[in-house]
């Protein structure tokens, strides 16, 4: 892995446990928990001294985990299935906040866009999930996809 991969696995991993509390391990696409009922897919674009995006692919019922964790409240509780979205947008920006101030260094200027949020159809999810540049994780039984690009200032594509 090169050393931005490398920082972004591990922001990844560092925000899933210190906001949302959950922790997940790295698999291939092959070995990925089998995704239940709806997706979603949370997206970030962040610009500045360093230029990029990561989006975040879950299932529902990881979502509402999320939601559960951040609330502090039992995943039963009638609120988690509304905030859901919400939760996972809010790692979403943390995640990509994070990244980006790794990626530009301290005290570097760095604009997020605001996360966007959309369902993640089945051949989406099958796109992303066999993408090489996904990264793959089993959290709690639940599939998750990480995908993040970016590009120093100056550079090109």
């Amino acid at each position: 892995m090169d050393p931005a991969a490398d920082a972004a696995v591990r922001v990844f991993s560092e925000v899933f446990a210190d906001f949302a509390f959950l922790f997940g391990d790295p698999v291939s696409p092959e070995e990925l928990p089998r995704r239940e009922g709806q997706a979603f897919l949370a997206s970030l674009p962040f610009h500045g001294r360093v230029r990029g995006s990561i989006a975040i692919g879950v299932p529902e019922g990881l979502a509402r985990e999320i939601a559960a964790n951040t609330l502090g409240v039992d995943p039963a509780d009638p609120q988690v299935p509304a905030k859901a979205p919400d939760a996972l947008k809010e790692v979403a920006s943390v995640m990509g906040g994070h990244l980006a101030t790794v990626l530009a260094g301290t005290g570097e200027d760095v604009t997020l866009s605001p996360p966007d949020l959309r369902p993640l159809d089945d051949p989406d999810w099958e796109r992303l999930r066999t993408d090489a540049a996904t990264r793959c994780f089993a959290m709690n039984d639940h599939p998750v996809l990480f995908r993040f690009e970016f590009l120093r200032e100056g550079a090109t594509t």
